[in-house]
């Protein structure tokens, strides 16, 4: 699937996430377009991290859509996480972490990993 030249390939419409009675994020609409750098800026406690992770389907909106290359971030998880990148905000290699393991774990988000043990023997 291929975006359509000048379609959205991040499309945020009405999103509201609430963590009890604080809303993190209340009624945002934005648009990312193929090619482009964009940047969400804002003070801690803005919404930036929660409007980031629902469009990577880590978390779920209490209202509102988001598409991300045409794919609901939640229920077409296993379709989207092959095709975007992803940086943790901490970054690095989880603590504790063999080297194996890290391998296998970065494989599984790859639509087409090289071949894991082939780079562990190497």
């Amino acid at each position: 699937m291929r975006s359509v030249v000048g379609e959205p390939v991040v499309q945020i419409r009405g999103l509201v996430k609430r963590y009890g009675a604080k809303a993190a994020v209340n009624g945002l609409d934005l648009a990312f377009r193929a090619g482009t750098v964009s940047a969400l800026l804002g003070p801690n406690g803005a919404g930036k991290t929660t409007t980031i992770e629902t469009c990577e389907g880590y978390r779920r909106p209490d209202e509102g859509t988001v598409r991300v290359l045409g794919l609901d971030p939640v229920t077409d998880a296993a379709r989207l996480r092959p095709r975007i990148g992803v940086m943790l905000q901490s970054g690095g290699v989880y603590s504790g972490a063999r080297a194996h393991e890290m391998l296998r774990h970065m494989a599984a988000l790859h639509a087409n990993p090289l071949d894991v043990r082939a780079l562990i023997e190497r």
